[in-house]
């Protein structure tokens, strides 16, 4: 069990617990059907995810990879193990500690990955941008980069 906490739990208003049930229901829905049209393309989100995690680094260590696409070690062990075997990640040993593995993704990894980042974004644009306006596609950005910043840097999952 985690460690016990000094402070009471707080409760939220029925007020923001309905706005949360929104929220959840809004974006569990949102994930869904992009997963459909992920699954449909042959890919899945964390896939997807694991190699954008990778694509703007020379390479990463697994534990830096997980915290970066906010999922367990295990997960993103398994995720990667996958993609070194298809071709679209590739493992290497650390010029500093030669017991430290890294992981990079490929060029073939780079073509798949903006392949199917093609087909996340098309459902986004049609899921999220056109039904909002641009101003409050902007405030969305903005509300996740506070949530974001007000997150614990790092997690063990």
């Amino acid at each position: 069990m985690g460690a016990s906490r000094e402070e009471p739990y707080r409760e939220l208003s029925p007020a923001q617990r309905e706005i949360w049930r929104t929220f959840v229901s809004g974006g569990w829905g949102l994930l869904a059907e992009i997963n459909t049209a992920m699954s449909a393309s042959g890919f899945t989100q964390v896939d997807l995810r694991v190699l954008e995690g990778l694509q703007n680094s020379e390479e990463r260590g697994i534990s830096e990879l997980a915290a970066v696409v906010h999922m367990s070690v295990s997960t993103v062990s398994r995720q990667i193990t996958r993609l070194v075997d298809e071709g679209l990640a590739e493992r290497t040993e650390s010029e500093t500690d030669g017991r430290h593995r890294l992981v990079r993704i490929t060029d073939r990894g780079r073509e798949v990955l903006a392949r199917h980042a093609a087909v996340r974004d098309d459902a986004i644009a049609r899921l999220v941008v056109d039904p909002l306006t641009a101003e409050e596609f902007q405030m969305l950005g903005e509300v996740f980069a506070k949530i974001g910043a007000n997150l614990p840097a790092k997690r063990n999952f």
